[in-house]
């Protein structure tokens, strides 16, 4: 008789900061899943409303076998950290990221957890999900308010993820379970990075980063999200379009910095193609910040990266071109 594999132990990693209004439906969300987790995070960042006594209600109130492991502290830490520090407090085999204002559906940990055990070599699986509003009334879906490209579907259904993250990240933290082992290559999550999109790097630097395209989260859009796809719509585009030269090209430095260090660093799973790849991707931004005040004279070495293909692999296509042009000092 064949004896069935003892499943990964799991855990829920959730941050939370004045999150009253909706932590509860949540954690009664992640409570009622066919595959219950073994343990929950949770990581107040400083909380000056009634998140925590909600959360003690909630943990009261179950009857399950879980562990929870609750903290909080006095000076917030912002949501990157935040998370980064929760993370470390994790003792699961996978561990699954909550926001404290989603709702997950049933079967989320159990078609996630799948994907994780039956794709080989994978260290983070992240789905689609549903934008709801503040009622939980549906709306559009994850993918198609980050206006996901066909080519950036392909790349992430392909396995081939690099390409498509060092356009943009697509990796959304609310939707994603990961290895520990992940956890563990991509600390210290650098700064001016946000750990979704950090950990969403390295693992497809690994070659294990999968996307599973069902909608497996409620993401609750509302006026006190920190980060959410309300940040996608027009106007925020308008406004991140009318950034100074000092403000785009800075901002990309900074990130940059962490692919620089981490090119320098050359881990031994960082394979030559990829570290390659990663020094392209910093060489073209430092060429993009260098481009002439005047904006006739930056039509030459545009339209050369155009031709080259570099707005394709390294930035938003013809948003970026349009960018590039048009940045005023």
């Amino acid at each position: 008789m064949q004896v069935e594999a003892e499943r990964p132990s799991v855990s829920v990693v959730m941050c939370t900061f004045n999150g009253e209004r909706f932590v509860a439906e949540q954690l009664e969300s992640i409570l009622n899943q066919t595959v219950l987790p073994d343990e929950i995070i949770i990581s107040d960042d400083g909380s000056s409303d009634s998140t925590l006594a909600v959360i003690d209600n909630v943990r009261q109130a179950s009857e399950l076998a879980v562990r929870w492991d609750i903290q909080t502290r006095a000076s917030p830490l912002g949501p990157a950290k935040n998370f980064e520090s929760a993370l470390k407090r994790a003792t699961g085999d996978v561990i699954a990221l909550a926001d404290q204002d989603d709702v997950w559906v049933p079967h989320k940990l159990e078609v996630l957890l799948g994907r994780v055990v039956d794709t080989n070599g994978a260290l983070l699986v992240h789905s689609d999900a549903l934008l709801t509003d503040e009622l939980g009334r549906p709306g559009s879906t994850l993918m198609k308010a980050l206006w996901l490209t066909r080519g950036e579907r392909r790349s992430l259904v392909s396995g081939n993820a690099l390409r498509a993250l060092l356009r943009r990240n697509l990796v959304t933290g609310a939707t994603v379970i990961l290895a520990k082992e992940l956890r563990d290559a991509a600390a210290p999550i650098p700064d001016n990075w946000l750990h979704d999109e950090w950990l969403g790097l390295v693992a497809a630097l690994h070659g294990g980063l999968v996307f599973e395209q069902s909608k497996l989260v409620h993401y609750r859009q509302h006026a006190g999200n920190v980060i959410g796809a309300q940040q996608l719509q027009p106007s925020v585009a308008r406004w991140r379009l009318a950034e100074s030269r000092v403000e785009f090209y800075g901002r990309k430095a900074r990130r940059n910095d962490a692919l620089a260090a981490l090119i320098h660093a050359d881990p031994n799973w960082l394979g030559p193609e990829d570290r390659n790849f990663l020094q392209e991707k910093v060489d073209f931004d430092v060429s993009r910040a260098a481009l002439p005040r005047r904006h006739l004279a930056r039509v030459w070495p545009i339209l050369r990266w155009v031709f080259l293909g570099r707005y394709r692999d390294f930035a938003r296509g013809w948003i970026d071109v349009f960018r590039d042009f048009s940045l005023t000092p």
